[in-house]
């Protein structure tokens, strides 16, 4: 192991440089493929080590010795074996000419300034005002009172922004009865679009697999209304397929419009009924005034000027494309120093041959000067498809299950994986999607995708995002994500599945999502995923989990959210003391939770806890464990007299149900546990709470006194002093309820 611990030492002195040349050495990149096939290898041996420990713990430290000689040999032979590979490798750093670089980890000033005001700052619309006055008008008042359905393209290359500024318009707001957005990206799929068009119009997936049912609920959806769809980065070029949709599509009021962005000229022809709209290049001036914004440097002295006669040299360099300029706005952020900048003006990337465009040596430029640990993460997010929508914490929950991010000993792994978050979105690796209440969605730029793609495969070993790959050995396989019917995920690795039971041979998986794949009930055998972190099994039939599940030693990430036929989790689950977050919402089968839980003790998120009748299931179970996000506390008529949760030290908890079975909130028996005091304070909140859903509490409308208890007795409204951060409150069966808060007291 000291052997081992060595050589990587020494590999990882070159890799800076590797990481460097690997866009002009093709040789490089596949030495950067191995090198890291062989380091999950490793992280492998890591883990049978580490689930073998567990398993002998739980067994109360009985080894048979046989066993224990066998299980060393077979652990001494793979390690030997993973020495001699990088023996082999590190010996190549010489022939490839690598030399050590001393890599910068970014200080705790650099994650500080991710966390400011860019990040939340609007999308700045620079240099088309009178573009985007052309289109609003065109919608707004020249098609207004058109029959037809108007067909608007926008033609463009990829980067200029065709469609943020007329969709957030607020006239078009104002004037369209609703409004919808669906990425076609260049795999047109008439029955994915109209998917997408359902869930853009009501919010949830659809299930829907049938053609004429999707075309119904499209049709009932949009019928007499006045929309606006837009139809974004279209490539497809057929005809017939376009004639199709437009049918379809055709049942909306006077004034309904589509939008369509692309960058082909032959497009817009089989797509328009109105004259297609060609947008510009953005002057020079206008790329460095978005360049400034994003790069953000301080006041106007010396230094200033010297970084803006280096800065508008760039700006030349970026093809006047505004994703361009923001993408070299956001890495000079991190850069204070004029020999900072014209390294980056000097960098042999931009002599690249050029693909498609000129912006992809601007992006290679950004990933080449994102700090070490960041590089990994934005590659994983290739494994998504094109046009994919996700939030911040899906990725992070991605990036923990495939060892993008460790802790660092002093903060959690979910805190680590916000700093990396923030730091790929200064960059403006990430924009915007949608925000819908408290919670916002992001997705990448297909350009910034395509170099994610370009990246992925050397960088996440056994992950492929070509239709056409084929995989050599399911040993290799680190993640399955299932899509459609029998397939798993094109965006993660090209495989036909016929079952689960072939699932399960992909015994090196770390994330398997197969929500919304119609499981109905889970093998035994998936207790031979011993390294899988991430499990995703929403939306599925199941009723229980196989007494094998235990044997997941790594796990992580659970999430059950609306398995309804769902009626217990295993018994023997508190074994699984790597699970940090457990997602059970919308499981309304459920009727009792594991007893022990609190042995769980790097749990983070319970979504729903249900109490029981016997010690092992009450309130107490969660009193030591550190929970945040929602939690929702059933059959609270089960809490037993001075049990406590300690809710009121769960600052991180920012969504709290409490509720009482319907039964009993009729019954003499809830009076008596409304008097007992204690009982009641054991619910007590943190002020940090932003939701609070209160549910069937018919007799005991007085229980609120002592949840939201206040010692300011001169305020009128305890409740919105007590919890500063309170933005919901939903009180639901509480008929003798008589009164509430007046609008000028809130």
């Amino acid at each position: 192991m000291d052997k081992l611990s060595n050589t990587l030492t020494t590999i990882q002195k070159v890799l800076e440089d590797a990481e460097d040349k690997q866009f002009q050495r093709k040789l490089i990149q596949n030495w950067l493929s191995k090198l890291n096939g062989i380091a999950f290898e490793i992280e492998d041996i890591l883990d049978d080590c580490a689930a073998e420990v567990s398993k002998q713990k739980r067994r109360g430290g009985e080894f048979n010795l046989k066993y224990k000689i066998i299980f060393k040999y077979k652990m001494g032979k793979k390690i030997k074996e993973a020495v001699e590979k990088l023996d082999a490798l590190a010996a190549d750093r010489h022939r490839f000419q690598l030399q050590e670089v001393v890599v910068r980890q970014p200080n705790q000033a650099d994650w500080r300034r991710q966390t400011g005001s860019v990040l939340n700052e609007p999308d700045h619309i620079c240099g088309r005002d009178a573009e985007k006055e052309r289109i609003v008008d065109i919608l707004v008042k020249e098609v207004k009172d058109c029959e037809n359905l108007s067909v608007l393209p926008i033609i463009g290359v990829g980067g200029l922004g065709k469609t943020q500024f007329v969709y957030k318009d607020e006239r078009v707001t104002e004037h369209f009865d609703t409004k919808l957005w669906v990425c076609v990206s260049d795999d047109f799929d008439l029955k994915a679009v109209l998917k997408a068009i359902i869930e853009s119009a009501t919010g949830d997936k659809s299930n829907l697999e049938n053609m004429d049912s999707l075309q119904r609920c499209v049709r009932q959806e949009l019928n007499e209304k006045r929309y606006l769809l837009i139809l974004d980065d279209v490539w497809n070029e057929n005809q017939e397929d376009w004639v199709k949709l437009k049918i379809i599509l055709a049942c909306g009021s006077i004034g309904a419009s589509i939008v369509v962005t692309t960058r082909l000229r032959k497009v817009a022809d089989i797509m328009k009924t109105l004259l297609a709209h060609c947008l510009t290049m953005l002057s020079e001036e206008q790329c460095w005034f978005l360049f400034k914004l994003r790069a953000s440097f301080g006041q106007e002295d010396d230094q200033h000027l010297n970084l803006e006669i280096v800065g508008r040299r760039i700006v030349k360099k970026c093809g006047d494309v505004p994703l361009a300029a923001k993408a070299l706005g956001g890495l000079m952020w991190f850069k204070r120093e004029e020999k900072e900048w014209i390294l980056v003006e000097e960098s042999h990337v931009w002599n690249l041959p050029e693909e498609e465009n000129s912006i992809l040596p601007v992006l290679r430029l950004s990933y080449r000067h994102l700090p070490f640990v960041l590089k990994q993460c934005f590659a994983y997010c290739a494994v998504f498809p094109k046009d994919y929508v996700f939030d911040k914490e899906e990725l992070i929950f991605h990036w923990m299950a495939h060892g993008c991010i460790l802790s660092n000993g002093k903060e959690e792994v979910e805190d680590v994986g916000n700093q990396m978050w923030n730091g790929l979105a200064m960059r403006s690796f990430f924009q915007e999607a949608r925000t819908e209440g408290r919670k916002t969605t992001y997705k990448m730029h297909d350009l910034v995708h395509d170099l994610a793609q370009s990246i992925l495969e050397y960088k996440i070993h056994g992950t492929e995002t070509n239709h056409s790959s084929v995989i050599a050995s399911v040993s290799k396989i680190r993640q399955v994500q299932w899509r459609e019917i029998s397939k798993v995920s094109t965006s993660t690795i090209a495989l036909e599945v016929s079952s689960l039971t072939t699932i399960m041979n992909y015994t090196r998986l770390r994330t398997l999502k197969l929500n919304g794949a119609g499981v109905k009930e889970l093998p035994s055998a998936i207790g031979k995923l011993k390294h899988l972190r991430h499990l995703d099994l929403s939306y599925s039939s199941i009723c229980a989990l196989p007494r094998a599940f235990y044997c997941l030693w790594n796990l992580q990430i659970l999430i059950l959210n609306e398995c309804e036929d769902l009626k217990c989790l295993p018994g023997n689950m508190r074994y699984m003391t790597n699970l940090r977050h457990i997602f059970l919402e919308g499981c309304k089968s459920l009727s009792h939770m594991p007893r022990r839980i609190r042995e769980l003790t790097s749990l983070k998120t319970l979504s729903v806890y249900i109490l029981g009748d016997k010690i092992g299931n009450q309130l107490d179970e969660l009193e030591h464990l550190n929970l945040g996000g929602t939690l929702e506390i059933r059959h609270l008529e089960r809490v037993q007299n001075h049990m406590n949760a300690n809710l009121v030290e769960k600052p991180n908890v920012c969504e709290l149900v409490f509720h009482l079975d319907d039964d009993y909130s009729r019954s003499t028996d809830l009076k008596k546990m409304m008097d007992d005091e204690k009982a009641l304070q054991a619910l007590q909140p943190h002020p940090n709470l932003a939701t609070l859903e209160i549910l069937g509490f018919q007799e005991g409308v007085d229980a609120l006194e002592y949840i939201v208890e206040n010692d300011d007795i001169g305020c009128q409204n305890s409740l919105l002093v007590k919890f500063p951060s309170l933005e919901h409150l939903q009180l639901v069966g509480l008929p003798n309820l008589k009164g509430s808060l007046k609008e000028e007291e809130m």
